[in-house]
């Protein structure tokens, strides 16, 4: 129920996004190779935005970071794919995150740009960590922010 509710403030306080989109994790067992995809719509090049990722973790999350691979595809037909890292706790195993009960987010801005062309962007990762199984992870949640002109 807690989740829930800290689920429920984390949405209502992104209420200005573009877009808002959450997967969970089944099991809260990220395997290697499941993807979790996200469609972006984007309706206007000249705006400027942010891409922000959210990801969720119990307080049993056993590591100090969390890596992911991200692959971008867009309406151009081009794909890039990086190494993406988010940071859960400093070198004294302090939180990085908002921590609320047991549950733990970490948000990152992932992109501050212009889209190039009008379309529907795929963004899709995948934990890139040496465990077959990343345990003790919710879900993740990706939104898109305009920014002034």
């Amino acid at each position: 129920m807690l989740a829930l509710i800290s689920f429920g403030i984390l949405t209502a306080c992104s209420s200005n996004a573009l877009h808002s989109e959450s997967i969970s994790i089944a099991g809260q067992a990220w395997k290697q190779g499941v993807k979790k995809e996200f469609n972006i719509p984007v309706k206007d090049t000249s705006l400027l935005y942010d891409v922000v990722l959210t990801v969720r973790t119990t307080s049993e999350y056993p590591y100090c970071n969390l890596w992911m691979y991200l692959t971008v595809d867009g309406p151009l037909g081009k794909s890039k794919r990086f190494p993406l890292e988010i940071t859960t706790a400093d070198s004294k195993g302090q939180w990085m995150g908002e921590k609320s009960g047991s549950t733990v987010a970490f948000s990152k801005v992932i992109t501050h740009d212009r889209f190039p062309k009008k379309g529907v962007y795929r963004f899709s990762f995948e934990q890139a960590s040496t465990d077959k199984v990343l345990p003790q992870v919710m879900d993740l949640t990706l939104e898109l922010f305009a920014k002034e002109k």
